[in-house]
Order: structure tokens, then C-alpha cells, then sequence
């Protein structure tokens, strides 16, 4: 019995694949008011911080012609193929070219329900040449390969979509290739989804490889024939991914300056989702197989021990992993268990096709195998390790988990196609299983959303089962039955089957329908009514510093207080915060000691007004306060404004290079004691001022008081700790300043708080802290009082820390005078080049806030000379005194192997498809000509 087909014309029911989910969602937006239909976004986390900003740059780089090489807009510089192979490389994203300005933020929202329609619509074309089916199946199933768990909970990682979606294209070229030795089709969506998402790419080449194993077990003819197959997906899986080399190569050098490059394979015993503490025993097993080995000793003992002491905790984690398979549950967005869910049914009809029959053994041993080894990944540590790129993730759990989905809904669509065979035994028997991995839920043990919980999952349970019930209970043909009795029968038989399937029908629908308002429900949609930060006002604002700074080839600009992380990409401008998984390791850290807010795990550095010692070293020019708060700094001046959007110009500007003293090449870029001890060693080794630029003791006379928070310790320098009650609390900071001078603060709130900063009574700002930073406050004199008021949360108990320091402007604007000497002036500036001029008064070291990754190159005066890192951060170029013309240039040796290595695979995949596939179109003609 096959679904009921759509009457009134013909129907193309991969297209209803598409169309089904983009509608679902469609409706969802418009309900939900989400943009282009309100005020509201799917820009959620990651998709607000960073991958709309940089699809904007994205944009903005292709229609001005820009290298994509290099990137300034993104941090202060970073290897653009790098961030492009990872956030950028979608097809898709190409067309944006064509879209205006105003509706490029909708375009990039609706981007979300077009690539889920895309997946369902290659999963529905997957069944559909691999089991000879064109009806209303295909395209329900294939609705629930693109709206499963894993793809709504990380929809909004926009980039993964892209190869997600071709996954089954890849499958169906995988078994093309294997079973008819077409290889087109595999070569081609192996290369666009690599290409399209090397992180996402690299979970599907480890399927293709366990799909090849598979196929192998299942299919294999002979040995002949084993390795034939496996030389022929050796070769087109090599070309397809040399195709890739263009990016890929480029993304993996800079791969190699990232936080992930110092990732380790984790030694000891642990699992993920189990507590640490289960795993104990297991853990000690294999230390002592360990040293057992070590030693000379026979392992094999302590191996066995090892391994059944890890089954327990094992099985305890694949069960709730397994009650994560079940609807009606909030997918994970963040962090939780996988996102298994792809149908009530899909679970019932998987145990069916175990039951089967007409499936063989082996058949039915792979399915059960990947399906296993996929749990056993989300497990065991050393295996998620591995299938994230050796490292381990921040967030984000479990990011392959669509693969399980795949397999689920292969093995439902198979015993989908068997049903008319199942005996009532298998049924009963699928139904038993099934309840079991509905009972394996921890949400069972929450007592409000175990209600829900049962009643999605018990109906469409119960649904499930009444179908194939109905269909199976047919009356047995008497041994007598005359010829219109058997009549009669055979029609109340094909009835049944017919309203079964109608039932069947609608049953699958209802669970997709539900499924999408279940997601509805439970995503946390972002207000974008003032995204980007000051809107029309801000926009106005940058056009005006452009043309203001007509002439000035490089300069950089940021805001008082950032709102996405990547303010410069967003808002079009040359900024120093960014946050993305591409950031270098080395300028971080860099940042970090600077006083930025910075950390490596976190990928990301942001500055939000910190110290004017700083900001030489940054290049900074500008700063843009969006919110009408402009507070007296001596070092800013206020220049311009439209609205509540102010433009702030660094009266200390030193420009992107400049002449320093030799020993800041030397100095060692770490911070034990704050930033403001590293500044006042910085700045003399910049300019040779033994005087501190800092004053850091006795500025102020400090109390630290608290409302409803206990200090457990406190002292005069601002460090406390405490213990804040059930409702939270504050604690005060008061300073009665003592010296007249520019106010910065250097906060370490490890527990991510907020604050409040007043003078004399007045508010000036309020901020929330995530990492250590340091932050300008005001100008202050002798009797100023400063008051920081810290919100603590419910039962939090921690430390805190908070230094202070004065500005010393007399020593500030004598070394301020020294760098600004003999500065670096720009001839020409360019993505990926550099030319300017120095007139040195003195030898020394130039330093330049240009980050280096190891692609830049430096020519002094024709000559190629080795660059120095500043801070094994930033380059740096030693010279004499006299006149200098100097060249910078950023040469990617990976790009450069990678056009050639793609080139080359192309010609050769174009050299064999022309080889095998032009004689049989030369046939094909000449039988149509005859």
C-alpha cells in the first residue's frame, strides 16, 4: 500500500519536500513577528554576534572588489579565506549581491527556512532514486530530515546548514558510485559540502567512510571487487576534496594559529553526559592497565578490567541519550544532550525494520552498528574529540548528531516500504521497544514538563500503532469462501489499506506540524529594533568620519561600548573587537595583556573605552558613543554628532606605525600584577621614560561596603571576597579621590556581573563585565567621589577585584611625543598591501599594529628583512635612523598551493568525466539522429 498520491494534476512531490518546511517556518516568522515580518530575529547568540556581521562584510568586500585574502574590518586583521571557509563559503551567501541594502538582514533570516526546505528536499530525492518511490512518502519523510532535532535546535549556525542539507546527495553518490560506478554525483556534492563548511564537511567524509565500510559488509561481491570500490572512492573522494584546496588549505594554516591548535588528545578515562564522579571506577581501571602496560607486565588482565568497569557508566549515558530520541522535548540550542529527534514514528518504524524479515542480518547489524558508534561517540571523550576536529567544543554539544537522524530515518523508510509484511508479533514487539526508549527520558523526572512530554510522545505513539493495527487486522479467507465472498473481502481489504494510508498520512503530517510549533515555542527569538546600535543616526555617523578622513589611508575606529562583538564588520568600519573561531591565539593573548577583554577559549577579544595607553598601540582614532553618554576625557575630543550618536577623536592618535625604543621587542608580553603594572613596563620600553605613566598608589581612600552580601574579606587595594544570599546583593566600591587625573579601572568579576559607575552622585554608566578588563572611567580631581556599585547574583560566592589608577599626563604626552616622532606614512594601502614611508630621528624598532600570522612579509628601502613580533603578537620591523621606504606584504603561501591543487583536480575530474561520459552522449545522440 503506498501513500495516497495528490489529485488535480501532477505533482512534483520533491518539490513539496521543499516547499512544506519553508512554509512551516515562513508561518512561524509571521506569527512570531520575526523580520522581514517585525521586529523580532532568529538572530540568535553566535547569528547576532558574528555571522550576520561578517555576511554583511562578506557582501560589502565582494561588491567593492576588496582582496579576500585579508580582512581588516574583523578584529585589526585577520586571514579572510580562513573566517570565509567556515562562516562564508555558502553558495547562497553569493547572492546577496543582488539584494539592497535595506533587505539584506531579511534575506539572511529567510535564508534559515530556504536551506531546512533544501534538506528536505535532497533527503525526499535520496528515497526517491534509492527505492524507486515518487509519492507523498518521500516528501513527508524528507520533511523530517529537515526539520529534525538537530537541525531546528542549530538552525541558527547558519553555515552547517549548507552541508547538512546536501548529506543525502552525498549518501546517494556514495551508492552510485559503489553499486553503478557513476561518479559524478558523489564527486560533486562531496566537493560542495566540504566547500561549503570544512567543519560540517569533515563529519560527513568520516560518514562517506563508515558508509563505504558498511556498503562493503552488506554488499561486497568478491575481493576484486572490494578493492576496486574502495580505489574508486579513494580517487574521487581525493579530487573532490582537492577541488576544496582553494580554501580549505588556507583555512587550515590559519587553523594553526587558533585556540583549537593547542587542543590535546585527552589521555584519561571520561564521558561526556555522565557525572564525573560515576566514571571513578572505570577511571582508576584504566590507570592501572596503564601502568600495567608500562611496566612490562601482561595487559591483558587489566584490559579487560578496564573495559568492564566502563560498561556501566556507558550504558548510563547511552540510555539518556537515548531518551533524547522522543518528541515534544526542547531541542538544544546551546548546551544538552544531542539533538536526536526526527519522529515518534521514525522510532517505531526503525524497530520494525529490525524486526523484518525481508531485511538481512547484515543489513540490519550496520544500521545498528552506526547508530551505536554515533552514542558511543557522544560519550566517550577521546571519540568527540576526534569528530570535532581534534577539539573539544565551546558549546555547542554533539554537532555530528544529524547523522544519527539520517540513519534513523533510512531504516524507517525501509520498514515504512516493508509494512504490509509485518506480522502482529513484530508490531507488538516494535511497540514494546519503543515504549522503552520513551520511559529512558530525564524529563520524566521534571514535573512540569513531564505532562506534555507524555502526552506528544503517548499520542503519536498510540496513532502510530492504531495505523499498523488497522491495517493488519484483516479477517482470514474461508476455506469455502465463494468467488463474491472473496470479492467482498479483497475490497473491505484495499479499503482498509486505503484509509490506513490516508491515516498514515495525516498522522506524519500532524508530527511535522507539531514538531515546527514545538520549535516555535521554545526559540528564543532576539529584538533587532535598534540592530545595528543607533541605526540611521550611526550609519550617518561613519559616513561623516570616511569623508572626514578622505586622506588618511588606515586609521581604526571603535564603540564606547560594543553590542555584537563584531561592531567593525556590522557597522563598516576598521575596528580592533572581534569574536570568532578563526581569531589568532597569539593576538588574543596580546589583547588580553593590553587590558581588552579578551580570553582564548572564548575566541574572542573586544574593547569597550579602555585606557589611552592602550589605544597607542591599536592605531585607534576614533571612538562612537551611541547613546548620548559622553563623559569629560582629556585624551577625546568631541567632534561631531547626529542625535544620541556622538563621534570622539583621539587626540593621542599614533598611527599604524611608529618608531619605538628596541627594548620593546624584548619585553615580555604577561600579566601577573593588572594591566596597569604591564602598561607602565610597556611604556617605558617604548619610549625609554623610566617615570611610570601610571600612578597607581595612593590615588584614592577605598571603602567596600555590601546590601545583603557578606564580605567574608576585603582590602584597601579593592580586593574582596564574598557570599551573596538567596536574593542576591550589591557591594560598594566608594573612592574619595586624592589625585587629579584621568580614572581607569582595571575589574576581574569572574562570575560575569553587571555595574554602575556614579561621580559625586550622578550615574555616568552602566556595564556588564564578562571578562577581565581594564575600562576608562572619568576625569577626576582631589574630593571626587567614585562609587561602583557591583550586583551580585542569587547565592553567588566568589572574589573580585578591582585596581584603580591615575594617568599621569605629563609623562603620557612626553613619551606620546616621542612616538609620534618619526611615525610610518602611508603611500599605499591595500587589503594585502602596504607601502609607506619613515623619517627615523633615532635607531629603533617600528612597531606596527599589523597581526601577524606569518603570512606577512616586510621590504625595508628594496631589501627583505626578517620582522620582529611584538608580543609574539604584532609585526615589528628594526631600522636606522635616516629615511626608510617600506613595503608590507601579505603573501598566503596555502593560498597559493590551494588555487593550484583545485585547478589541478578540477582538470582532472573534468578530464575523466569527459573520458567516460562523452562516448555514451555520442551514442545517445546518434540513436535519437537514426
Amino acid at each position: 500500500m503506498n501513500l495516497p498520491r495528490l489529485k488535480y494534476g501532477k505533482w512534483n512531490y520533491t518539490a513539496l519536500a521543499f516547499a512544506f518546511p519553508v512554509i512551516g517556518v515562513l508561518i512561524l516568522m509571521i506569527i512570531g513577528g520575526y523580520t522581514p515580518f517585525g521586529e523580532y530575529s532568529m538572530l540568535y547568540s553566535d547569528m547576532y554576534h558574528q555571522y550576520y556581521p561578517f555576511f554583511k562584510a562578506y557582501r560589502e568586500a565582494i561588491l567593492s572588489g576588496d582582496s579576500l585574502l585579508y580582512n581588516w574590518s574583523v578584529g585589526m586583521g585577520m586571514d579572510y579565506l580562513g573566517l570565509i571557509s567556515y562562516y562564508l563559503a555558502s553558495p547562497l551567501n553569493l547572492l546577496s549581491v543582488f539584494v539592497p541594502e535595506d533587505w539584506l538582514l531579511p534575506y539572511f533570516s529567510l535564508l534559515t527556512p530556504i536551506k531546512l526546505g533544501l534538506a528536505s528536499m535532497f533527503f525526499a530525492i535520496f528515497l526517491k532514486k534509492l527505492f524507486g518511490k515518487d509519492d507523498l512518502s518521500i516528501t513527508l519523510f524528507g520533511c523530517f530530515y529537515g526539520t529534525c532535532a538537530w537541525a531546528l535546535g542549530y538552525q541558527w549556525n547558519i553555515m552547517w546548514m549548507d552541508t547538512f542539507a546536501l548529506l543525502p546527495l552525498v549518501a546517494l553518490g556514495t551508492v552510485s558510485l559503489l553499486r553503478d560506478k557513476k561518479f559524478f554525483l558523489y564527486t560533486i556534492t562531496l566537493s560542495l559540502s566540504v566547500f561549503a563548511n570544512y567543519y560540517v564537511g569533515f563529519f560527513t567524509c568520516i560518514f562517506v567512510l563508515l558508509l563505504f565500510i558498511c556498503y562493503q559488509i552488506c554488499r561486497c561481491k568478491s575481493i576484486g571487487r572490494f578493492f576496486s570500490d574502495l580505489g574508486r572512492i579513494a580517487l574521487f573522494s581525493i579530487l573532490a576534496i582537492g577541488m576544496t584546496a582553494i580554501l580549505e588549505l588556507p583555512a587550515l594554516a590559519a587553523l594553526q594559529t587558533t585556540q583549537s591548535s593547542v587542543n590535546t588528545f585527552p589521555e584519561s578515562f571520561s564521558l561526556n553526559i555522565v557525572d564525573y564522579s560515576a566514571c571513578s571506577d572505570a577511571r582508576e581501571a584504566w590507570n592501572a592497565y596503564k601502568v600495567a602496560k608500562e611496566s612490562g607486565d601482561p595487559t591483558l588482565l587489566p584490559w579487560l578490567n578496564a573495559l568492564w568497569e566502563s560498561f556501566p557508566p556507558i550504558l548510563s549515558g547511552m540510555r539518556q541519550v537515548a531518551g533524547n530520541m522522543n518528541g515534544g522535548l526542547e531541542p538544544t540550542f546551546k548546551e544538552g544532550l544531542p539533538n536526536l529527534y526526527c519522529g515518534v514514528g521514525t522510532i517505531f518504524m526503525a524497530f520494525l525494520f529490525l524486526t523484518s524479515r525481508h531485511v538481512k542480518l547484515r543489513d540490519k547489524l550496520c544500521s545498528v552498528f552506526l547508530l551505536l558508534f554515533f552514542m558511543v561517540s557522544f560519550l566517550v571523550r577521546q571519540l568527540d574529540y576526534v569528530w570535532h576536529g581534534f577539539h573539544f567544543t565551546n558549546m555547542i554539544p554533539y554537532r555530528f548528531s544529524f547523522l544519527f537522524s539520517f540513519v534513523m530515518l533510512y531504516m524507517a523508510y525501509r520498514a515504512f516500504l516493508l509494512r504490509r509484511r509485518f506480522e502482529l508479533w513484530q508490531i507488538l514487539c516494535a511497540a514494546i521497544l519503543s515504549v522503552n526508549i520513551l520511559l529512558f527520558s530525564d524529563v520524566l523526572n521534571d514535573k512540569l514538563k513531564a505532562p506534555a512530554y507524555l502526552a506528544y510522545n503517548g499520542l503519536f505513539f498510540l496513532l502510530y500503532l492504531s495505523v499498523y493495527l488497522f491495517a493488519r487486522w484483516d479477517r482470514p479467507l474461508p476455506q469455502d469462501a465463494e468467488k463474491e465472498q472473496i470479492r467482498r473481502i479483497c475490497i473491505r481489504r484495499r479499503q482498509r489499506r486505503k484509509i490506513s494510508s490516508i491515516a498514515l498520512a495525516g498522522i506524519l503530517a500532524l508530527e511535522f506540524i507539531l514538531n515546527i510549533v514545538n520549535f516555535g515555542v521554545a526559540f528564543p527569538c532576539t529584538y533587532i529594533g535598534n540592530y545595528p546600535r543607533g541605526t540611521e543616526y550611526t550609519a550617518s555617523m561613519i559616513r561623516y568620519m570616511k569623508e572626514r578622513e578622505d586622506d588618511n589611508l588606515f586609521y581604526r575606529a571603535e564603540t564606547t561600548h560594543t553590542q555584537t562583538l563584531n561592531d567593525g564588520a556590522l557597522n563598516s568600519y576598521r575596528g580592533i573587537s572581534t569574536f570568532t573561531s578563526s581569531a589568532n591565539v597569539k593576538v588574543t593573548e596580546f589583547t588580553r595583556v593590553m587590558g581588552l577583554s579578551s580570553k582564548n577559549t572564548y575566541n574572542r577579544y573586544c574593547f569597550e573605552e579602555g585606557s589611552p595607553v592602550a589605544n597607542l598601540f591599536f592605531a585607534l582614532k576614533y571612538m562612537i558613543e551611541r547613546q548620548g553618554r559622553v563623559e569629560e576625557n582629556p585624551y577625546f575630543d568631541n567632534i561631531h554628532h547626529y542625535g544620541s550618536v556622538y563621534l570622539l577623536e583621539n587626540n593621542a592618535y599614533l598611527p599604524l606605525g611608529f618608531l619605538a625604543e628596541f627594548e620593546l621587542g624584548d619585553l615580555e608580553f604577561k600579566s601577573t600584577t593588572g594591566a596597569f603594572h604591564f602598561q607602565n613596563k610597556l611604556f617605558s620600553a617604548a619610549t625609554g621614560i623610566e617615570d611610570p605613566v601610571w600612578i597607581t598608589a595612593p590615588i584614592n581612600e577605598l571603602t567596600i561596603s555590601s546590601d545583603t552580601v557578606t564580605l567574608q574579606q576585603k582590602t584597601n587595594t579593592g580586593y574582596c571576597n564574598y557570599a551573596a544570599g538567596a536574593s542576591g546583593g550589591i557591594i560598594k566600591f566608594h573612592y574619595q579621590i586624592t589625585t587629579e587625573g584621568f580614572l581607569c579601572m582595571d575589574f576581574e568579576m569572574p562570575q560575569k556581573n553587571s555595574f554602575t559607575v556614579w561621580k559625586n552622585g550622578k550615574q555616568l554608566f552602566s556595564e556588564s563585565i564578562t571578562l577581565p578588563q581594564t575600562l576608562s572611567i572619568c576625569q577626576v580631581v582631589p574630593g571626587d567621589e567614585i562609587e561602583i556599585q557591583v550586583t551580585c547574583k542569587a547565592n553567588e560566592d566568589s572574589a573580585m577585584n578591582l585596581r584603580s589608577a591615575i594617568l599621569n599626563d605629563t609623562v603620557f604626552r612626553n613619551g606620546y611625543d616621542i612616538l609620534n616622532a618619526s611615525t610610518l606614512e602611508l603611500a599605499h594601502f591595500s587589503n594585502t598591501r602596504i607601502e609607506g614611508t619613515v623619517s627615523c630621528n633615532r635607531d629603533g624598532l617600528l612597531y606596527t599594529s599589523i597581526p601577524q600570522d606569518g603570512n606577512w612579509t616586510v621590504t625595508v628601502d628594496g631589501q627583505a628583512v626578517e620582522a620582529v613580533a611584538v608580543g609574539d603578537a604584532m609585526v615589528a620591523v628594526p631600522l636606522t635612523q635616516g629615511d626608510h621606504t617600506l613595503v608590507f606584504r601579505y603573501e598566503n603561501g596555502a593560498f597559493s598551493l590551494g588555487w593550484k591543487v583545485s585547478l589541478f583536480c578540477l582538470l582532472t575530474f573534468a578530464g575523466i568525466s569527459l573520458a567516460v561520459y562523452y562516448p555514451k552522449l555520442r551514442r545517445r545522440r546518434g540513436k535519437y539522429e537514426q
